[in-house]
């Protein structure tokens, strides 16, 4: 009978794969352990009932439920995109996408962002009838942190782009300083046999 990994085995088993990451993927993964730290932690609405007390909502409340699930949905999958190569195959397998883990990275963190950002134009919504309902200033810091990963994770999209263009253009050099020999040698081989035929008739 296998004996199961215990807690302590399996942090260092996530730490040891954490230091052979290279430099952005320790990056991004630091920054998406941040981020559901943040999204956990910090309120996102503030309600100031007229005959109450004021109060807090949190992500993780059962009235945001289509929005922290789609949310959740997301960083799970990032998470085991950018730590998990076992899950990394298997989407590449029988899903057919290419491993870009630049652009994977962008289009689930615009999910997120597009997901979390509606909450504001809702309460927005809502302010036209009420001041009672508003987000917070931590809503506002965790709205910073989306918009900068996005442009993290753009400006990597771009630069893998370029250099896969560039990989392109070598190749395409390549091809073309291939097919001008082979027609040379056509050229020269046509000649001789010219000259043979020539040769021959005299």
């Amino acid at each position: 009978m296998t004996k199961k990994p215990n807690f302590w085995e399996s942090s260092q088993k996530l730490i040891h794969k954490f230091t052979r990451f290279t430099k952005h993927q320790k990056t991004f993964v630091l920054y998406l352990i941040v981020l559901v730290f943040l999204l956990i932690v910090l309120p996102i609405i503030r309600i100031s009932p007229v005959n109450d007390l004021s109060h807090s909502v949190w992500l993780l409340n059962w009235h945001l439920f289509t929005t922290m699930l789609i949310i959740l949905i997301s960083i799970i999958i990032l998470l085991w995109w950018n730590m998990s190569f076992r899950f990394k195959n298997i989407i590449i397998t029988y899903f057919g996408f290419k491993e870009n883990d630049a652009l994977i990275n962008f289009w689930f963190l615009r999910i997120i962002a597009t997901a979390f950002f509606s909450i504001w134009g809702t309460i927005s919504v809502v302010n036209t009838t009420t001041q009672a309902i508003k987000v917070t200033w931590s809503y506002h810091f965790l709205q910073l942190f989306l918009l900068l990963g996005l442009i993290l994770t753009l400006v990597s999209v771009i630069k893998h782009a370029k250099e896969n263009s560039n990989k392109t253009k070598i190749v395409n050099v390549i091809d073309e300083h291939a097919i001008k020999e082979i027609q040379n040698r056509k050229s020269l081989k046509w000649l001789f046999e010219e000259e043979e035929n020539d040769e021959d008739w005299i």
